[in-house]
């Protein structure tokens, strides 16, 4: 068996213990959320002190009111660099960055309970800085103007709408969180490897194989003869959020025909991945062949996993969006695969591919090719969404103060060398 080691920051990012084991009892988070709603107040009462007591009443009543409605909001409208200030407040800091076993989930949906102004720091990030926290933030179709979520329980049943943005659990994986995965499978990639190996997260998934054979022809003009692995983790098409990831060996001298190429998708319900023909398609695409040459589709590979569930039938709370998680963990699995036992994936049939693979996730199997009770999986990835918060906090706040002129995401480079290991592992 062939487990790929793990860093610190992997383990500090994903976690590999349940919700039902690690979240907080109702009555510590609520504690805890009022403590860190009394933080933000009284840092909120210094900012009007010394920067706007000429623009609001002087009347306490009123200032207390302001402070309860706009006072945040109008912090973030003001302040470009609104979060950081925030996070430099040690209290601040240490709620946003709490792991999860300070956090309560709620046993049926995995809603974290969340303070107050917790939820209006996120939404308004959001909204004003375009400054994401992966999963934390309400659509903005879903919050008013001072970053409060709307009040669903005040609506007719039947004017209310759910979908997966309701929920922490079912938010899709936005480009923070997918920037972040992606530069941790870049680090696992610059680890010593005898095949080179190269990781593959711009575009779409026919962007992706593009960039693949424009490298590969690069690599031949340099006059590079060995064999490159190439690996990608990305969304299907513009019009199909779905991600998918692919393995392709290449040779520079032949850089229009992949030695072998290895498509894993996450859905396998009928012995049969539903993205394959597309995929197919693609390939033939960027690798058209000439006539009398067998197309490159035909060399194509199923390295999938049964993992993620089917939709039919399942409350909004409790569909499983988390193929960003699934695909992450099947090409880091395989990178360290390509590390260790390069021959295997050069030369072993597709199946002994993928059981090595699938021994590499032990967060998702419990042997290989035996997937973990659906509930176990489930509660992994609340907590993969959370560490995912939690390192872009933590990225954050080592960013210094954003330009005033050109606001953008946060910055998620993270090193060996600077990391900080706040809970590498949960409890």
């Amino acid at each position: 068996m062939i487990l790929a080691s793990r860093t610190p920051l992997e383990g500090y990012l994903i976690g590999s213990q349940q919700t039902s084991r690690v979240g907080s009892t109702i009555e510590q988070a609520k504690q805890a959320n009022e403590a860190f709603d009394a933080a933000v107040k009284h840092f909120l009462r210094d900012w009007i002190r010394h920067d706007l007591i000429q623009l609001i009443p002087h009347a306490e009543a009123e200032q207390e009111e302001f402070i309860e409605q706009d006072a945040l909001r109008s912090f973030f409208e003001q302040q470009k660099n609104a979060f950081q200030q925030l996070l430099d407040q040690e209290p601040i800091a240490r709620h946003l960055l709490r792991p999860a076993s300070e956090v309560y989930f709620d046993p049926d949906a995995y809603e974290p309970l969340l303070a107050r102004y917790e939820r209006r720091i996120y939404n308004l990030a959001a909204r004003h800085l375009q400054l994401e926290v992966p999963f934390r933030y309400n659509p903005p179709s879903r919050h008013d103007g001072n970053g409060d979520p709307h009040d669903l329980s005040i609506l007719p049943a039947d004017q209310i709408r759910e979908d997966i943005g309701m929920y922490f659990g079912t938010r899709r994986s936005d480009e923070t969180a997918l920037t972040i995965l992606a530069r941790l499978l870049r680090q696992e990639a610059q680890l010593h490897s005898r095949l080179p190996i190269h990781v593959i997260t711009e575009g779409y998934m026919e962007d992706s194989l593009r960039m693949i054979k424009v490298a590969t022809e690069q690599l031949g003009e340099q006059g590079n003869r060995q064999l490159h692995c190439f690996l990608i983790q990305r969304r299907h098409a513009a019009d199909d959020r779905h991600l998918g990831a692919a393995l392709l060996l290449m040779n520079p001298v032949q850089p229009n025909q992949p030695q072998r190429v290895i498509f894993c998708d996450t859905l396998n319900p009928h012995g049969k991945p539903p993205w394959w023909d597309k995929f197919r398609h693609k390939l033939d695409r960027v690798f058209p062949q000439p006539a009398g040459i067998l197309p490159i589709s035909d060399r194509l590979e199923d390295g999938g996993v049964n993992l993620q569930r089917l939709h039919d039938g399942v409350p909004v709370r409790h569909q499983d969006i988390d193929c960003a998680f699934y695909t992450y963990s099947m090409v880091r699995a395989l990178i360290g695969l390509t590390q260790a036992a390069p021959q295997v994936i050069m030369h072993a049939p597709i199946a002994e591919v993928v059981s090595h693979m699938t021994a590499g996730m032990p967060s998702y199997f419990a042997q290989p090719n035996q997937a973990k009770d659906p509930v176990i999986v489930r509660e992994e990835n609340v907590i993969r969404r959370w560490n995912t918060g939690r390192v872009a906090v933590q990225n954050l706040k080592r960013e210094p103060a954003l330009e005033e002129s050109q606001p953008q995401k946060v910055a998620y480079e993270t090193t060996y060398q600077n990391k900080v290991e706040y809970a590498p592992v949960l409890r």
